[in-house]
């Protein structure tokens, strides 16, 4: 049987099927083979855009990268308004059962198997006429699949360390329509494996993006991954390597070309009305992708006006309310949409409200930010030696741009820690991180008093639930995939 692409607008769904014993013919309008669906550099600019798209579903940026991190740990508290539709992950009785794993698993790999493909076969158009369009546009798939793999080995591997020799996730660099019967069917590597194909990726990416064509964002919004993009992926990945060297280095490129925001422009960042800071972002409007993170935290648009999560009290009593413009940009006291009254108590998630003065909750996913990469560097620096007071000085420096008013902090040695941990907590709210630098760092979860729907308080850091773990349905499929302990 013949492998087949099916193209339509909102990405490509890549359908393989080998030692078929009977022919299928098939004849729609849309149909193309891999033989003829690349034939001229054009489409591959269209496949481009397609991986981007596949970026937007509830598996990844719509929801499970984006919102299910803060819904999983102790910035969100859950009301009862809650539809209680993600209680197995948010209260972590997830087994290998459980859809919403099995969902993300799904969403990261066909995300790089789009990329493979163009990766893969993109060289045979390749002449010296068109060689830094090829550049840029392969530069960028090599991006992407750098960076999903790493976040597949953020909620699947336990150990994130550099040199960890624990499980990782495969790392697939075929498409399924290039795959042999024993390719198909891999084994797990080593998160050390994981990290050593994660960073050639990255600097083949870095080495094909300096030599393009034409720019990749101009001067609009950054919805494609570019030299900065890329630089801001890398600093990520070199945190939790702990490779601070890189870090510092990347979260610097960034930092000089991205200025952070003034406390006047802040807000609009969230409001699509502003594209400081944003070095990465994944478009969602009306009528395409309409991102979930407002409708499983707050669902705004007048008949629904849900709020199924909200902001905790505990965090929030530790931003100053007056003074700091991160409290009145990620929650609203009592807010609502109907006539129906909330407690003033209550702290309505509003980051996401919609673009413009809309209430739609639709709104584009700020991947990476200028502010993480200060808190990059700021970490980075507290860890390596004779760097403590880089670290606070950036530290301050992004404290003084959110904060009216601030007084320069002297922190030294784990208060220093400490307050770049808050000040993540702080700055990234509702940004997809919190329970990634749980993990990677105090493996501690407390979430105080509890009431229903809520069951867990307390998750300590011996518990099997801080990696997810690999769903049944994939290891159903492939006998050599190991699962994670405790499952």
């Amino acid at each position: 049987m013949k492998k087949i692409i099916y193209k339509i607008s909102l990405g490509l769904f890549l359908i393989g099927a080998a030692g078929c014993k009977k022919q299928i013919t098939i004849n729609p309008t849309h149909l193309a083979t891999l033989e003829n669906a690349f034939k001229e550099m054009k489409d591959y600019e269209n496949g481009l855009s397609a991986v981007y798209n596949s970026m937007r579903g509830v598996g990844y940026y719509g929801r499970n990268m984006s919102a299910l991190p803060d819904m999983s740990t102790d910035n969100l508290v859950q009301t009862t308004e809650s539809l209680v539709n993600f209680l197995e992950i948010t209260d972590w009785l997830y087994t290998p059962q459980n859809g919403t794993v099995a969902e993300t698993w799904l969403a990261c790999y066909s995300i790089i198997n789009n990329a493979n493909i163009i990766i893969n076969s993109i060289d045979k158009l390749t002449t010296p006429a068109n060689q830094k369009q090829a550049n840029r546009i392969k530069g960028q798939c090599l991006a992407v699949r750098a960076m999903v793999h790493f976040d597949l080995l953020r909620y699947f591997a336990d150990n994130l360390n550099r040199n960890s020799t624990t499980a990782g996730v495969p790392y697939r660099k075929l498409s399924v329509l290039e795959e042999s019967p024993a390719s198909i069917k891999p084994s797990r590597e080593s998160v050390s494996s994981n990290y050593d194909n994660i960073y050639a990726d990255l600097n083949t990416a870095r080495t094909l993006l300096s030599d393009i064509d034409v720019s990749i964002n101009g001067n609009g919004p950054k919805y494609k991954i570019d030299l900065i993009g890329l630089s801001a992926i890398y600093a990520r990945v070199a945190l939790y390597a702990k490779d601070y060297p890189a870090a510092i280095s990347n979260a610097t490129t960034v930092i000089n070309a991205l200025p952070l925001a003034t406390r006047s422009v802040y807000p609009s960042i969230w409001r699509d009305q502003s594209n400081a800071e944003v070095a990465f972002a994944s478009l969602f409007a009306l009528g395409e992708f309409a991102s979930r993170l407002a409708g499983d935290v707050y669902s705004p648009p007048p008949g629904t006006n849900r709020s199924q999560f909200e902001g905790n009290p505990s965090l929030f009593a530790q931003i100053d309310e007056v003074n700091d413009v991160r409290f009145s940009t990620s929650v609203t006291r009592g807010f609502s949409t109907t006539t129906l009254v909330r407690a003033n108590t209550r702290l309505v998630v509003t980051k996401y409200l919609g673009k413009g003065t809309a209430i739609d909750g639709i709104v584009d996913w700020k991947a990476f930010r200028t502010g993480e990469m200060y808190l990059i560097r700021a970490e980075a620096y507290a860890n390596t030696t004779g760097q403590e007071l880089n670290a606070l000085a950036d530290l301050n420096t992004l404290r003084a741009a959110r904060i009216q008013g601030f007084v320069p902090g002297t922190e030294t040695g784990q208060a220093l820690i400490d307050a770049i941990a808050l000040e993540r907590r702080k700055e990234l709210f509702m940004e997809g991180h919190r329970w990634f630098d749980l993990k990677r760092t105090s493996r501690v979860i407390d979430r105080g008093t509890i009431s229903s729907p809520t069951t867990q308080s307390q998750l300590a850091n011996t518990r099997r639930e801080w990696v997810w773990p690999i769903p049944q349905g994939e290891r159903d499929a492939n006998i050599n995939i190991q699962q994670n302990s405790g499952y």
